[in-house]
Parts: C-alpha cells; sequence; structure tokens
C-alpha cells in the first residue's frame, strides 16, 4: 500500500488530467442508478436503531453485513432472521439498507468452496435467495467486502476472489428488478481487482471504492487524493461509482521511544530486536485477537517476514496502541475537531464528482475495543465514529448532518 501510495503522490497531478470523466453527467448509467436509488445516497456504516439521530443527521442509509442465511441443518439460521427484521424496522424509519453479502470463509464453513465448480450453483442460488428474500428492505447489494484484504479474503486469491464475486453478480443480475448491485474496492485491489472483474462488469450496476486516506498510511497526505482515485476507477470500470466506506480516525498520536518500550517489557522484551530474535514467542503473547489472526493468516511466513508484519506494517500501530508519526491528512488532525473538519471539506467535494452516486461514513458509533487486536487503548478501530460509545454525538455528527443537507 505504501508504494502505490508514493506513486500516486507523485503522479496525481498527471492523473488528474488524463483520467477525469467530464461528460459523466450524460452517463445513462448512472442516471438509472440515481434513479433506483431514489438520488444520492447519504449513507452510514454499522447504525444502531438511533433512528431520531439519524434521520435529524440527514442519514438516508444503512450499510451493513447480511449474515449468512443457514444454519449447519440448512434451516434459516437466527442471526439471518433477527437481521432482517432489524433491517425492515430500518427501512420503515426512513433509513435504506445497503446490504453487504458474506465472506468467503462463511460460505466455506457451510461446506461450499467458491474455488470448487461444483459448489458454484449453490452459491448462486444464496445470492438469489438474497435477492428475492430481502425485496423492500434491501436497496442496494454489495457482494462481500474488500477483497484483497487479507483478513477477508483468505484462503482465496484475489483471482479466485473475483470469481466468487462475479458468480453472484451473474446470479443477482437479471433478477434484480429495482435494486442495484455491485462490489467493492479496497487496500491494493483498487489498482488490480477491477482488471480482473472485467468479464463480470457488464452485470455491475456500480464499483464500490473503500478509502481512508490519512489513516492506513504516511504517504497520502490530501482529500484531493480521493478524486484523483475515484476517477482512476471510473476510468478502468466506467460504471457509477459508490465512495461504500470513507472516514478519518478521531483521536490517535504517536508513542513515544519509552512508551514503546515500555510495552514491549510487558511481553519481556527489551526493544524489537530482542523480540525478533524470539518472534514465534512473542507472538504467542499478544493480545488473543491479534495473536489468532497472525497465527491464522500468515503461519506460512519466515521468521523474518512475521517481523516485518508486526513491527514495520498495520499490526505496529495495534501493537503499540498509537498512530504513528507522519499518518494524517495535512491540517486534518486526529481529533475530534480534525476528523469534522475532514467530513465538512470531503463530503462535498467527493459528491460533485457527476459519476459518483452515494457515499457511507465510516461509521456510526465509536467502538468500546480494537476488533483487530481486542485492546481498549487502541485508537486504530475505536475512534471512527459520529457518536460515542455513549451513543452521544460527536463534532462530526454535526458535520456530517450539515454537509449531508447541502447535497
Amino acid at each position: 500500500m505504501k508504494i502505490i501510495a508514493l506513486l500516486l503522490t507523485i503522479i496525481t497531478p498527471f492523473l488528474t488530467m488524463i483520467v477525469g470523466t467530464p461528460f459523466a453527467r450524460f452517463d445513462d448509467n448512472v442516471t438509472v442508478a440515481k434513479e433506483k436509488v431514489d438520488g444520492f445516497m447519504k449513507g452510514v456504516c454499522h447504525a444502531e436503531p438511533d433512528y431520531e439521530l439519524l434521520n435529524e443527521g440527514n442519514i438516508e442509509w444503512f450499510r451493513d453485513d447480511i449474515p449468512f442465511p443457514y444454519d449447519a441443518d440448512g434451516n434459516l439460521s437466527k442471526s439471518y432472521i433477527n437481521w432482517k427484521e432489524e433491517s425492515k424496522e430500518f427501512a420503515e424509519n426512513g433509513v435504506r439498507i445497503f446490504g453487504i453479502t458474506p465472506y468467503p470463509e462463511d460460505y466455506m464453513e457451510y461446506g461450499l468452496d467458491p474455488r470448487d465448480p461444483a459448489d458454484r450453483e449453490a452459491i448462486q442460488d444464496i445470492a438469489r435467495f438474497y435477492v428475492e428474500d430481502l425485496k423492500g428492505i434491501v436497496g442496494a447489494f454489495q457482494i462481500t467486502n474488500e477483497m484483497g484484504i487479507d483478513r477477508f479474503t483468505l484462503p482465496l486469491t484475489l483471482d479466485e476472489a473475483a470469481e466468487f464475486i462475479g458468480m453472484q453478480l451473474e446470479a443477482m443480475y437479471p433478477i434484480r428488478g429495482d435494486v442495484i448491485i455491485g462490489y467493492n474496492l479496497g487496500g491494493l485491489s483498487i489498482a488490480t481487482l477491477p482488471f480482473k472483474m472485467m468479464k463480470y462488469n457488464k452485470y455491475c450496476d456500480y464499483v464500490g471504492v473503500d478509502m481512508y486516506l490519512g489513516c492506513f498510511e504516511p504517504v497520502l497526505k490530501t482529500p484531493k487524493q480521493f478524486k484523483t482515485i475515484l476517477n482512476f476507477v471510473r476510468r478502468v470500470t466506467n460504471k457509477p461509482i459508490i465512495l461504500c466506506e470513507f472516514g478519518y480516525i478521531g483521536l490517535g498520536e504517536p508513542k513515544s521511544e519509552e512508551e514503546k518500550t515500555a510495552i514491549l517489557q510487558q511481553y519481556g522484551y527489551n526493544s524489537e530486536e530482542e523480540a525478533r530474535a524470539d518472534i514465534n514467542n512473542f507472538i504467542n503473547k499478544l493480545p488473543k485477537d491479534m495473536k489468532k489472526e497472525i497465527l491464522e493468516d500468515y503461519s506460512d511466513r519466515s521468521d523474518e517476514e512475521k517481523g516485518d508484519l508486526i513491527f514495520d506494517g498495520e499490526y505496529s500501530n495495534h501493537l503499540y496502541c498509537e498512530l504513528q508519526e507522519g499518518f494524517g491528512l495535512y491540517r486534518y488532525e486526529h481529533t475530534p475537531e480534525g476528523q469534522a473538519k475532514f467530513f465538512e471539506d470531503t463530503i462535498p467535494m467527493v459528491a460533485d464528482l457527476d459519476y459518483v452516486i452515494g457515499m457511507f461514513v465510516y461509521c456510526w458509533q465509536d467502538s468500546g475495543d480494537c476488533y483487530v487486536c481486542g485492546q481498549v487503548e487502541c485508537p486504530v478501530e475505536t475512534k471512527w465514529g459520529l457518536v460515542d460509545y455513549n451513543g452521544d454525538p460527536k463534532l462530526s455528527y454535526y458535520a456530517v448532518k450539515e454537509a449531508y443537507a447541502e447535497l
């Protein structure tokens, strides 16, 4: 990601000139998609049923994961039945649903392997079931989420993930009616997955993009780079675009070297060098969620690669419960005020692109602990919300409310 980020930084002015889409406003696909969703999709991810706050905040769509529909015995699962009822209530209270179908591992746990041609029809049957069973509740479907990100994609390769997405789009397309269907891009897949999806492009009503500039890498530095990347995806796919996830961490700062050493000493090491030299034992001492993910997804890596993964990659911020020096956009600090200003400036800029038909803020509420490492103190996956952990509006809520009101 850092390499792509660096390249984008260098060539941003050039890309902006060559991949602009000045005639998008005349694209019938954009017009039809907007008609199906009744205009511009003003949404949020992972909402709670705080209908008064949602409506007051001009939030008209809720993007959420759909549970796998069946239990081990082939009956409708309780989680799916409950989700359908809860989603119906959202729709009845003026908040439409943008549903995300399950991950590859969910199908594999049920006994369906996306890599096995013999299971293709059964996977397509589930896709058709979602369309039929959720009519009037779900107004847009996204097929799975962020293929290309290891924790979501494995054990599939990206080529296999493209087939997994495509077979479901193919099944849904003839019966979708007034619902729009598509898939999303995240991380490195922004540069690669659209090309792998070309044979299924005709079944897409939109292509989604997830971007968190200034949060997971230290290179991209301005919200204007949203336009560069979205223009690139638009040019490659020639589809309406939804910014399916975007946001800005509302709290977090670098740790001092002394603070980092103190954290390592809690695990029994005085330096990163000591931990690298004993990396497998070090991993076994990590917080259980972080340890589980590393052992499951990266067991085949060499000791050196495991050390790089933890100390040079994404997991470093989780280990130290920090946002490293340089992680942030110019003029937007990782503070409640900086988060609010980010939305105030970014929403109208992105919405002004004629081919963008919707955007979904990540996310509604701050989390009690980080879903990657499980630590309460980790800012990486806990401080994204428009409301705090108690459900009280933050500055970012009011910024989104005003920006959405203008669209």
